[in-house]
């Protein structure tokens, strides 16, 4: 397995380039996952370096997928707000947005690419009330993704990443299957967010609670672990944060006005992305038929990012990296 840092492409190619050669040399990273938020920018200089390609995550891109123009349009003013939401202002414009990704990717020569298999709503993330079930947003990403694919055929492998929304949250044998018997393209597997994991269940309190549930889950899939290729690696445990917000917004819509303003600082309080911070978690790892395991991290400057990096080299001394 290899060790890979998670970073985005706000920065310059350059200073992208001695930020990746920085943490090459003095922590062993063997590549990078890259998102993208500017397709015209080319990062192509990097490829060397890029290991992975991180699809970006448009949390309401199943409704303007099923053709619900009108609600939307209501719902958001701005031509930018349904892009940011959805992906696009028509269905056409988002699966054209995500075959750019693929073919982006593919310049990058990416060895794999991370796709969110999961839905959320501004409104369901606050009061934890969905549209869409489990199997629903199962069922359209596999059309989405049948969609984007087009029977074509790339050299990397497609890693679908699990979430604590409506969709893939990997804590069952029969989501994994279906989404196996449901996808055309072949090279296919599963990227497990262990703090995505850890967030489906809001009564989790204990780093053991944690580790548990994580075992427990993995037991549940079984044989199927085998498709399991990737890790993004960060701890969450915000269950009494998300059960109080939960309580507070569905008691006062004064309460959901404010968190609207700012969702993300709602949902960073939820999806913590910490350093795995427990010996135990080698295990985990050394069970699965990992290529690469992908420190993702929230970080807010330069030396935050560095230790946490720090932080988690620390509890993963042991492991063989590659």
């Amino acid at each position: 397995m290899r060790k890979v840092l998670n970073i985005t492409d706000f920065s310059t190619n350059e200073e992208n380039k001695k930020m990746m050669k920085y943490y090459c040399d003095k922590y062993n990273f063997k590549g990078f996952e890259l998102i993208k938020f500017d397709l015209q920018k080319d990062n192509t200089s990097l490829k060397h370096l890029i290991n992975g390609y991180h699809m970006r995550f448009f949390p309401m891109w199943l409704d303007i997928y099923l053709g619900k123009y009108g609600i939307l349009r209501e719902k958001f003013k701005e031509k930018q707000e349904i892009f940011y939401w959805c992906g696009g202002n028509s269905r056409e414009e988002l699966i054209d947005y995500y075959k750019k990704e693929l073919e982006m990717a593919e310049k990058l020569e990416a060895e794999y690419v991370v796709f969110h298999a999961c839905y959320v709503d501004d409104e369901g993330s606050l009061i934890y009330e969905f549209p869409y079930s489990d199997r629903d947003v199962l069922r359209n990403v596999a059309a989405l993704l049948n969609d984007i694919f087009e029977n074509k055929k790339y050299k990397f492998k497609l890693l679908l990443e699990n979430l604590w929304w409506p969709g893939l949250r990997l804590t069952s044998k029969e989501e994994v299957e279906f989404l196996l018997n449901n996808i055309k393209y072949e090279n296919i597997g599963f990227m497990l967010d262990t703090g995505h994991m850890l967030n489906n269940e809001p009564k989790l309190r204990t780093m053991d609670e944690g580790i548990e549930y994580i075992e427990k889950n993995l037991d549940k899939i079984g044989e199927l672990k085998k498709y399991i290729k990737g890790v993004h690696l960060n701890f969450s445990l915000s269950g009494k944060y998300l059960s109080d917000a939960v309580e507070r917004h569905k008691n006062s819509l004064i309460e959901r006005e404010k968190t609207l303003k700012n969702i993300y600082g709602h949902v960073s309080q939820i999806d913590q992305h910490l350093p795995f911070e427990d010996i135990r978690i080698i295990k985990i790892l050394e069970n699965l038929p990992l290529d690469w395991v992908v420190y993702e991290f929230i970080y807010y400057d330069t030396d935050d990012l560095e230790k946490k990096v720090k932080r988690q080299d620390r509890i993963l001394k042991k492991l063989n990296f590659k």
